[in-house]
């Protein structure tokens, strides 16, 4: 066995190895990403279905304080018929109530039907202590069950007083902080919802209606689904109470439980409740599915098997090596052969025009005529450009393009020898242009730098120059141009007039090769683009 066999195998056992754990975690990341989209889902709903709920609260201290707003007096059946429909409705409730304002000098008169009292610390009801206002509760809804609730002074506690003080400034319902529901003989958590009732012609409180909810009947009847997903704990924004909270009070002390906890922010009437909703064990912990240990095991078995007939395949394939690399070693003498075949005729091919160009120069000695030696010059220019096309063809080590930036410097060097009044300037990438575009450019090059240096200075003790650049553009597209500092193109010049061949020339190349050509021309100067396709 070779090293690369060995290498091969490796690589068969750990791209099966990999898919298969790939697929086994693919599948079981599958049901915990439905884990995660129930949890989303359930947070959402969660959200949602309490905003919800309180809204409804919202508006049922709302109907309660317009039902009193314009009544003195309200008797226990009417208050009983009046709110039993939302004793239905809503989740969590444990009482509607209503509690006039009683000053102390009115105590007396209120106590003859029923007693004002408060809690101790120990939570029972005692009689209430001597205060300037008391909020006592005249009736509510269910009675039989909380009868005792009833003169309990609401003002005789903090929070129940801070949320009565907050709805009469603001002549809006209020909820309250977290409380002990004193008629629950386990003492509950629970929340009050009250609207300050002010009379319509003078403005004064009368009293306050409320509606006692107790906190954890009021989240498991809202989210019976979502508690099944979701532990949760509810705190006050101000103050940070803890108003509900369906895990142990151990875990909400450690910092751990809210690193997988999603809080959001509720609207509770007039507060704010900060919820930390945490997923469940079962919806965070690795699903373990069975069908992705059947997949993890039928994968690695098949990556054994593939490993084993990669082995087999091999041992034919060693017996066909020697036969294939004896047969590549024909083919690529062959190759190196057409190569330097090809090499040799465009070698040849230059020193035929070379031997074209001497002989057109032997003619031009015997001229006389200025018109004939210019055609013939102009001739020469162009022979000695696909000449030097030719001459960078066989440079190349392919044979297949010609490297523009040096096929421009040799050009350049060529015309300035010819005629040394002009500097010029090349700024051209490392690009190389394809065979069916390098003879055609190389013409239209020639021909525009030709035609500059012959017609754009006609002072020549000035400072000359032709700059030439080649910019690289997006979809293979390629931009030449050459740019002098000469006298600029006549007034109305227009190509399809001018003399001479040297344009008609450029536009039939430009044709050719599928190139834009464009010109621009003032007193200081002319600037010639084409823009071409280039494949290599």
């Amino acid at each position: 066995m070779t090293k690369s066999q060995i290498l091969k195998y490796l690589a068969i056992l750990l791209t099966g190895i990999s898919l298969s754990l790939f697929i086994f975690f693919s599948i079981n990341n599958r049901y915990l990403l439905r884990n995660k989209a129930a949890i989303d889902n359930a947070v959402t709903k969660s959200v949602i279905k309490l905003e919800d709920e309180l809204n409804k609260v919202n508006l049922v201290v709302e109907s309660m304080a317009f039902f009193y707003e314009n009544k003195s007096f309200i008797p226990q059946h009417l208050f009983e018929r009046f709110t039993d429909p939302f004793l239905k409705e809503l989740n969590g409730i444990k009482a509607l109530a209503w509690a006039p304002k009683i000053n102390d000098s009115e105590k007396n008169k209120f106590e003859k039907f029923t007693k004002i009292n408060e809690v101790d610390s120990a939570s029972n009801l005692i009689p209430s202590k001597t205060r300037d206002v008391y909020y006592p509760v005249r009736v509510l809804n269910p009675l039989t069950p909380f009868k005792k609730v009833l003169g309990y002074n609401l003002y005789s506690d903090s929070t129940k007083r801070n949320a009565v003080t907050r709805s009469i400034k603001s002549n809006k319902p209020a909820i309250s902080g977290p409380i002990t529901l004193i008629a629950d003989n386990d003492y509950q958590k629970g929340i009050l919802a009250l609207k300050a009732v002010n009379d319509p012609k003078t403005g004064e409180n009368k009293g306050v209606v409320l509606g006692a909810y107790r906190m954890d009947k009021l989240i498991s009847e809202t989210l019976k689904s979502e508690v099944k997903v979701l532990d949760m704990c509810i705190h006050a924004y101000t103050g940070d109470a803890l108003l509900f909270s369906n895990v142990d009070e151990s875990k909400i002390e450690d910092n751990r439980f809210y690193k997988t906890a999603i809080e959001k922010t509720i609207r509770a009437v007039d507060s704010k409740w900060r919820v930390h909703f945490v997923p469940k064990a079962e919806y965070l912990s690795f699903p373990h599915i069975f069908e992705s240990y059947v997949v993890l095991l039928l994968g690695l078995a098949t990556t054994l098997l593939l490993t084993h007939l990669a082995r087999r395949r091999d041992n034919h394939n060693d017996r066909l090596e020697a036969r294939v690399l004896l047969r590549t070693a024909e083919l690529e003498e062959s190759n190196k052969q057409k190569e330097n075949l090809l090499r040799e005729i465009h070698h040849r091919v230059k020193n035929n025009l070379q031997i074209t160009s001497s002989l057109i120069n032997m003619q031009k000695r015997k001229l006389v005529s200025k018109e004939a030696i210019t055609a013939l010059q102009d001739s020469q220019a162009r022979i000695s450009a696909i000449a030097l096309t030719h001459q960078k063809i066989y440079q190349d080590k392919d044979s297949k393009a010609v490297n523009l930036h040096e096929y421009l410097k040799d050009l350049m060097e060529y015309q300035n020898k010819i005629s040394p009044t002009f500097t010029y300037k090349i700024n051209c990438p490392e690009i190389s242009i394809d065979l069916d575009r390098a003879v055609p450019l190389a013409l239209i090059i020639s021909e525009l730098v030709t035609n500059a240096v012959k017609h754009a200075y006609p002072d020549t003790t000035k400072y000359n120059e032709l700059i030439i650049d080649v910019d690289v553009l997006d979809d293979g597209m390629a931009a030449f141009s050459i740019k002098d500092n000469g006298k600029g193109l006549p007034e109305n010049f227009a190509i399809e007039n001018a003399e001479g061949i040297g344009f008609d020339i450029i536009k039939a190349l430009c044709r050719q090769i599928s190139a834009e050509f464009s010109y621009d021309s003032s007193d200081s100067g002319t600037h010639f683009t084409v823009t071409f396709g280039n494949q290599v």
